[in-house]
């Protein structure tokens, strides 16, 4: 009898220990049929993996079997490619599992909530403008394009324009075109609407401030699928951290601008030879000194350290031709001008002042106002030379960015603004390295960009000219340039974060960007 009883107990163990090692895959996939059955699609039309959590290829076969999204897939051939392929330097160019491309708002709640269900990580895709490796887009995951999403709509009565986030700048400025207005928006045509996430430094903001101080609300899909609205007026806090906390937060469909009157501009490009760099950037100091006073004046110059060439955009907001805000830049010998008229800012932007490059990436720091320490900046950048024609094809390109006081306070005066820029003349220094045709040089190029930057800076410091802020659309990835904004604004963005995707899940399966920690 006793051993008849060691036998039973024996059995009932092994018959616990075998419900305890199925019976979690059985309630596993109990609550992935009940999941299936909330987003539509019946359990017993597709398989379910024994392995669900992260797994990425089980999430692309979810938003495949639903009509919200196009879904394409590696073995799509060239039509995979070119999605994969949709970012403007191929440094961001990577093979996820899947292409997502939400056709509305409900399109880009289900991928959230099967992303978030699944933890599954994915990228996501605005205009795919950044060269930086991994911030949109993914490798072991999905990616989430906002291609399609393009509608817009503008509100006559309180001339505001709301615009998907699919849309280009030049997508903006072409539908406003023939009501004679404009949004402060990008200043290159093919830019998406993430600028207004991190800023955004736009040819009208000496009138009107960021691009995201014009923004009047966001609306956005959080980690839980929820929909919701930030505005000053709705969930103020979460549209304070959204205007500069780029991807922290959710995911923006759509976002709604002020607009304002614009007709006839002028403006063009400047082609100045190289050895003019130490000139010119004396000139760029005069400006800002005086010229950017008149703040329907602006400049966007890039200085070709090997090309030996300087491309200068500049326009005046206004139908005036050679307005004597340029003044400093009428005397330096030019290789070619063509300034001129233009019917609108849309045609303005629509001639770009430089070709668009296969491989590029950038960094950026400030400087405050400093003729000296402008002019200087040339000689730093020229002692890498060497290092920099070592590379083939590598070229270095400085774009002193000239931010007015009159740019801070018109932010200031639309609303808080995250960014917390100092209320001083100051350069946003961007430094692009780009044209260099080999990826074998990829991580060679970025330590000698982040080389330079540091050495601009350690420069500026021993001067007393450095400050702290990073402007995040210029920002390289090893950069950090939320921690650099204004008094304790980092901390409440982390808060704003905690509130509002309390799951993490734009923190951990969303990994690129400037993450929050």
């Amino acid at each position: 009898m006793r051993r008849v009883s060691i036998v039973l107990q024996w059995l009932l163990c092994i018959t616990a220990i075998v419900h305890a090692a199925e019976s979690p895959s059985s309630r596993s996939k109990g609550r992935i049929a009940k999941f299936l059955e909330s987003v539509g699609i019946d359990p017993a039309e597709i398989d379910i993996p024994h392995r669900t959590e992260g797994n990425a290829t089980f999430a692309c076969a979810i938003l495949d079997a639903t009509n919200n999204s196009d879904v394409v897939f590696p073995n799509d051939g060239q039509i995979y490619t070119e999605e994969a392929n949709a970012h403007a330097s191929s440094t961001a160019r990577k093979r996820p599992r899947c292409i997502c491309t939400p056709r509305s708002t409900n399109g880009v709640v289900l991928a959230v909530r099967v992303a978030a269900f699944l933890k599954t990580r994915f990228a996501v895709r605005s205009g795919g403008h950044s060269p930086m490796v991994g911030f949109a887009n993914i490798d072991d995951g999905f990616l989430l394009s906002m291609n399609v999403i393009t509608d817009l709509e503008y509100n006559s009565k309180s001339q505001t324009l709301t615009s998907g986030f699919g849309n280009r700048w030049l997508d903006i400025y072409d539908y406003l075109q023939p009501l004679g207005r404009v949004v402060v928006g990008g200043r290159a045509p093919t830019v998406g609407l993430a600028l207004a996430t991190g800023g955004g430094l736009s040819h009208l903001s000496n009138l009107y401030g960021w691009a995201s101080q014009n923004t009047i609300s966001y609306r956005m899909v959080l980690g839980n699928g929820t929909v919701v609205t930030a505005s000053e007026r709705q969930n103020s806090d979460l549209y304070f951290a959204v205007k500069a906390g780029s991807n922290n937060y959710g995911f923006v469909t759509h976002i709604t601008q002020h607009t304002y009157p614009l007709g006839r501009v002028w403006g063009g490009v400047m082609v100045f030879p190289g050895n003019q760099s130490t000139e010119f950037m004396g000139a760029m100091s005069d400006f800002q000194r005086s010229g950017q006073l008149d703040r329907k004046a602006a400049i966007l110059p890039y200085i070709s350290t090997v090309g030996d060439v300087i491309i200068a955009q500049l326009v005046y907001l206004e139908g005036r031709a050679r307005p004597a805000a340029f003044a400093p830049f009428y005397s330096i010998t030019t290789l070619q001008s063509n300034l001129r008229f233009y019917d609108s800012f849309r045609d303005f932007v629509a001639a770009p002042a430089t070709a668009e490059l296969e491989r590029y990436t950038y960094g950026v720091t400030t400087i405050l106002h400093d003729k000296q320490a402008y002019q200087d900046v040339i000689g730093i950048v020229d002692r890498y030379r060497a290092a920099i024609q070592s590379i083939p094809s590598l070229d270095v390109v400085l774009m002193p960015q000239p931010i007015s006081i009159s740019m801070v306070r018109e932010s200031i005066k639309r609303g808080p603004d995250p960014m917390g820029v100092t209320a001083k003349p100051q350069l946003w220094l961007g430094v692009t390295c780009d044209a260099w045709n080999r990826p074998a040089d990829d991580a060679k190029v970025g330590r000698l960009l982040v080389d330079i930057i540091a050495d601009i800076g350690r420069y500026s410091k021993t001067r007393g000219l450095y400050d702290k802020f990073l402007f995040l659309n210029d920002a390289h990835s090893s950069q950090k340039p939320l921690q650099g904004y204004g008094s304790n604004t980092f901390e409440t963005l982390k808060a704003t974060s905690l509130k509002w995707d309390p799951q993490r899940v734009f923190q951990r399966l969303v990994p690129g960007g400037f993450k929050l920690g």
